[in-house]
């Protein structure tokens, strides 16, 4: 019996509170997680399984579970525990198949980490800073300007490290791999792997899912979809910024709003605050260790040196950001429809140039994007050579499997950007909508009652 899931709500009260039983499938048991939930070292993503549909009305998360929790080994020991019961139909024969041939990928190796891949990736982010403090070294602006990119690169390759150290797909080894993410985007980025696993697995378990994927919950600094506002907790509306968001998105969103956030309030705070002090001390060589290198190599004062630092987080930020953004935030929205894994990821994201090496290096693997969310813990490396085992499945099964160049999506993704922004500047708020959503299940998300509840 393979590791698959199912939630399902069997009640939902109308004041906002949780369903009165929760139900998990896994294969072809039914597993009683009512009381599980508030213990759920996930924290509430867990809920967020409603989302997915299943023949006998039992939301099949198979697959989910499958690749969160691929790589742990205690998993089954808290499956163990639960009580259960027999599952009342078989699967879809999509998602069979779906599991055959991941279970064929896993048989040919593309699951298996690869040292030496690991080391190049290590080795390379040494030499990028080291080259940054070269650069620092003959100083002026030129000097200046070439080691703030540098460092700037160096803040972006340790994105991509961290981002495959969190889904346990760099090393295979589970600490080995956390220990990586959290020296990486500590001392490259200022922040948190922890918070940063925290947010990014709701953008997994539901890709484009309205209130549900963090990474649509944006407003009022930047709306994706044009329900955004109404949909999307309530912080404020301005149109006039919004009529310009495609101008914005980048350089003062991403580069200098996301960036103080993250790096001198969200991170800090929650690292702080669940005690998580080997990431705080990762993060406190931002502020520290990264300017007084600049310092020694090139005579300048400790504040110029630490202003130098936040010049190359800029560029961190503007580049990740703008790269997560182009696979997915111009493509459809879910509202309250249940997906399978499959159509989350076929649907809801593109993948760039997979084929082009290039394109690949520059994206750190995320123009794979499709199969990243299809399989999070397969090391992103090997995802190019199976995305043209993907085209041959989905083909074989009569699905659209779409694949994008480099710059259509980030044409793609600025015309949303102009297109939505235009709209809440030209028509304003739906307040019909705004008022029905108020009364929504969905609103309990994201109004922020169960991540306080259940630490999420």
């Amino acid at each position: 019996m393979s590791t698959t899931t199912t939630i399902q709500r069997k009640k939902h009260n109308s004041d906002n509170k949780l369903p009165e039983k929760l139900e998990v499938r896994i294969e072809d048991s039914v597993y009683d997680v009512t009381h599980f939930v508030k213990k759920h070292p996930g924290g509430n993503v867990i809920l967020y399984s409603n989302s997915f549909k299943d023949p006998d009305g039992v939301n099949d998360v198979t697959e989910a579970f499958k690749e969160f929790h691929g790589r742990s080994t205690i998993t089954n020991s808290y499956l163990n525990a639960l009580p259960k019961r027999p599952a009342d139909s078989p699967r879809e024969p999509i998602m069979v198949a779906f599991e055959k041939w991941r279970s064929q990928l896993e048989k040919e190796g593309y699951f298996e980490p690869s040292m030496p891949h690991v080391i190049f990736r290590l080795v390379e982010l040494v030499v990028i800073y080291l080259f940054g403090l070269v650069c620092f070294y003959y100083g002026g602006w030129s000097g200046n300007i070439a080691g703030v990119i540098v460092h700037g690169m160096f803040g972006v390759r340790c994105g991509w490290v961290q981002h495959e150290g969190g889904h346990n797909s760099f090393t295979g080894n589970m600490k080995v791999d956390k220990f990586i993410q959290g020296l990486t985007i500590g001392f490259g980025l200022g922040s948190s792997g922890k918070k940063w696993n925290h947010m990014h697995d709701k953008h997994h378990a539901t890709p484009q899912k309205v209130g549900y994927d963090i990474d649509l919950d944006t407003t009022p600094l930047v709306a994706f979809f044009k329900t955004a506002v109404e949909d999307n907790r309530q912080r404020g509306f301005y149109p006039l910024w919004l009529r310009f968001q495609h101008l914005t998105f980048l350089p003062i969103t991403s580069g200098v709003f996301v960036m103080l956030f993250w790096i001198l309030n969200l991170h800090p705070m929650y690292a702080f605050k669940t005690k998580k002090y080997d990431q705080l001390f990762w993060m406190f060589t931002f502020h520290t260790f990264r300017p007084l290198t600049i310092v020694w190599v090139s005579g300048l004062s400790f504040l110029q040196a630490y202003g130098l630092v936040w010049a190359s987080a800029w560029f961190s930020g503007v580049y990740l950001f703008g790269h997560f953004s182009t696979s997915h935030t111009h493509c459809p929205v879910v509202q309250e429809e249940a997906k399978n894994w499959l159509e989350f990821a076929l649907e809801h994201t593109v993948d760039i140039e997979p084929s082009n090496p290039v394109v690949s290096w520059v994206m750190g693997y995320l123009n794979c994007q499709v199969l990243h969310h299809l399989f999070p813990h397969m090391p992103q490396y090997r995802q190019p050579e199976v995305s043209k085992k993907l085209a041959e499945f989905c083909k074989q099964h009569g699905l659209k499997y779409e694949i994008i160049g480099y710059f259509e999506a980030w044409r793609r993704t600025f015309a949303n950007l102009r297109d939505v922004g235009a709209h809440y500047y030209e028509n304003g708020l739906d307040k019909t909508r705004l008022e029905t959503k108020k009364s929504d299940i969905g609103a309990t998300i994201k109004s922020g009652k169960l991540n306080k509840e259940f630490g999420g």
